[in-house]
């Protein structure tokens, strides 16, 4: 009987070729719309967060518990491996990495300027950012070299080559003055344009020497697979460490940045509801025509022993063909032309080009290709058929049968 009914439901769905063809059609765009514009947006906000986090913060950072009010070397934490071991079988974790983070003033020549100085783990960082791919002269420090990586921007403005020397002053631990001369072995591009200015990497000891810290560094910095775990992860770890540390994830340690994305998101699901009101009333629509153009047609198969939840039930049907088509072949249309703007980013020029740097990002269309965008738009297009159908069976229920046969 169930096959039946959806064989009757395939059929009375293409009575009417134009109309049903006019419905699909509006499914397939709001689908290819929405997907595209949240992929947009979710590419652009994943490629923000993984500039600015696995350059400088990380996903999670555990440090002294006073360190990130008052960013000072005194507010150390002993480097540990056993944060390492505690995490390597978590699935999302990609690794743990020590960190410092010292800043004071680069000079050359006669030109200075303020710098940050970040001692990194070589390889393991290599892992992350791939610092190596972004070398433009000269090759990566190791754990062994006493030299430093500079940033593009500031080799150019202190007017610095590789194998030049660079002068660096600081204030090191417990107020001990640091003053070091270090030559430079390579120059990088940050792709972010305020770091592009300012950054320096050196290793873990290199930098542990310069600024008297010994075996100590301002954070173990936990690298992850997907940014939306990292509180399951901060919720783990914080089970594990003494009070006199701290766990902090990026959207903590970046507050601005974490806002910006929130309004931003909202802003976009505000359009997709319009988006979707506006074609969940053409389903509605077209729904109550095929109500009111078949009176007499349910009148009859009900007196030949049709019932009214038979009825409804076809009618169920032939909605949810009408959402899925309409899904399936808007998913088949938008899923390959994201995929390949995913492989292919669209470069901005002009203004917005320049606009887009000013806020430290690159200038180019990013996408995600994660499932959930594709699944959601599916999913919501099906919530509507279900309240179109809805409004379908009550309509249906309310009539009177012999009415029907008289009109």
């Amino acid at each position: 009987m169930k096959t039946k009914l959806i064989v009757i439901a395939w059929r009375n769905l293409w009575r009417n070729k134009r109309r049903t063809l006019i419905t699909m059609a509006s499914i397939v765009f709001s689908v290819f719309f929405a997907s595209v514009m949240r992929s947009l947006q979710e590419g652009s906000y994943d490629k923000m967060i993984d500039n600015l986090v696995k350059f400088y913060t990380g996903y999670v950072q555990v440090q002294d518990s006073g360190y990130w009010n008052e960013k000072t070397l005194d507010n150390t934490i002993e480097e540990d491996t056993s944060l390492s071991r505690l995490t390597e079988n978590l699935p999302d974790v990609l690794l743990v990495t020590p960190r410092i983070e010292g800043y004071g003033l680069a000079a050359s020549k006669d030109k200075s300027k303020p710098v940050m100085m970040l001692g990194i783990d070589p390889e393991k960082e290599d892992k992350i950012i791939k610092l190596s791919r972004k070398i433009i002269k000269g090759s990566a420090v190791n754990d062994s070299d006493e030299s430093v990586m500079i940033a593009e921007g500031l080799a150019g403005y202190l007017d610095l080559q590789t194998g030049d020397t660079l002068v660096i002053i600081s204030q090191g631990y417990h107020g001990v003055s640091a003053a070091g001369k270090f030559p430079v072995k390579a120059i990088f591009r940050h792709p972010s344009p305020e770091f592009n200015n300012r950054m320096i990497f050196c290793n873990l000891k290199t930098a542990q020497a310069f600024f008297y810290l010994g075996n100590k560094v301002t954070s173990q910095v936990v690298m992850v697979k997907d940014h939306y775990k990292v509180a399951h992860i901060k919720h783990f770890i914080e089970k594990h460490i003494p009070e006199t540390s701290r766990v902090m994830t990026w959207d903590e340690m970046q507050p601005e940045m974490d806002s910006m994305i929130k309004g931003d998101r909202a802003g976009g699901i505000v359009m997709l509801l319009v988006l979707y009101l506006v074609i969940g009333f053409g389903i509605f629509g077209t729904a109550m025509m095929m109500i009111n153009e078949r009176k007499k047609e349910f009148g009859v198969v009900n007196s030949i022993g049709m019932t009214k939840t038979e009825i409804n039930l076809v009618l169920l049907i032939e909605t949810f063909l009408l959402g899925i088509i309409g899904v399936i072949a808007g998913l088949i249309i938008t899923i390959p032309v994201i995929w390949y703007f995913y492989l292919n980013p669209v470069p901005l020029t002009g203004d917005m080009a320049k606009a887009m740097i000013e806020y430290g990002l690159e200038p180019f269309y990013f996408v995600s290709v994660k499932s959930s965008i594709f699944l959601n738009q599916g999913g919501i297009i099906l919530i509507l058929c279900f309240i179109v159908s809805c409004f379908s069976m009550i309509s249906v229920g309310r009539m009177k049968m012999i009415d029907a046969l008289r009109s």
